[in-house]
Order: C-alpha cells, then structure tokens, then sequence
C-alpha cells in the first residue's frame, strides 16, 4: 500500500530563514543533566512526530504504532545496521503486550513503514530485523512538499569518510 501525503497546506516559507547553531553534545547535558545524556539519546526527525500531519487517514499511526517506531528509530545506531531489539523488548519498552507489539509491526509493514527481515545466525533464525528505508523514504518525500519553516543547521558528513 503506497502512502499518500496530505497536501491540504503544504508550508512554503516566504523568504529563506537562517538556520540555528548546530546543537552540540554539551547542549544535551545542560537540557537533560549527566546522568540522563549519560544514559544515551536518540535522534527523531521531526518530520516523523509529525508525521499524521502529512499523510493520508489510511496511513495514521495510531499511538502504539507511534511509539513502537519511535523504539525502533531510537534503537538504529547506524545507518547500515538495521535495529532488531526482541519482540519482548519491544513489549516492555512500551508496556503493551508481546501480541499488541506484533500486532503494531504487522500494521506498520502492511503500511510501507518498515519490512521485518529474519535475521539467522549460523543457519537458525535469531531474531527479526526491522529495515526502515521505507520510512527514510517517505520522510524524505514529506520533506521535499512541505518545507521546513525552521530549519536547523545540519553539518553533512565530509566527503569520502563514512558515517558511523
């Protein structure tokens, strides 16, 4: 099932809006204290907690989808390594049952938000993996019809070194 964006008001900005100061680690210790960036954060494109703004009734994300996904994207370190926490996991994470968590999943693939890929070790299946390039690509698709009024200060990777 393709996603379909809402273009009820696409946000075109007037003039061009000068970008903040990129955000630094020592910005998250003064928001949150030590102890909790200590703990580790993830990074939300804004673009997906807003993401029923843009897309279709057929393609809302009901909350335990929501949050399930946002696990899912806290839970991908690396571009090239798909996330797999546990269906368990999953569960205690958000505090619904193991059924509801492959219930959510089972919905968030039929949606086109993600592809659950088994992942084997030595020849025996080990646990799922979730592939979100769908997701990237429909945030980027969001992304290029409605424009970020506030755009923040991005610094791409140099040229011929990898992300990590």
């Amino acid at each position: 099932m393709k996603v379909q964006l809402v273009m009820k008001n696409p946000v075109k900005p007037k003039t061009p809006v000068k970008p903040k100061t990129p955000v630094r680690g020592d910005d998250i210790v003064s928001k949150w204290g030590m102890e909790v960036a200590e703990r580790g954060f993830s990074q939300i494109p804004n673009y997906l907690i807003n993401l029923n703004l843009y897309v279709d009734e057929a393609h809302h994300l009901p909350p335990v989808e929501m949050v399930l996904l946002l696990h899912l994207v806290g839970s991908w370190w690396r571009k090239d390594e798909m996330p797999f926490p546990s269906m368990q996991t999953l569960a205690q994470r958000a505090g619904i049952s193991e059924r509801q968590v492959q219930r959510s999943i089972k919905s968030l693939e039929e949606k086109g938000y993600l592809k659950k890929v088994k992942k084997s070790l030595h020849g025996i299946v080990a646990s799922n993996v979730y592939d979100l390039s769908p997701l990237v690509q429909i945030l980027k698709l969001v992304a290029e019809h409605f424009v970020n009024q506030h755009p923040r200060n991005i610094r791409a990777p140099a040229e011929g070194k990898t992300e990590r």
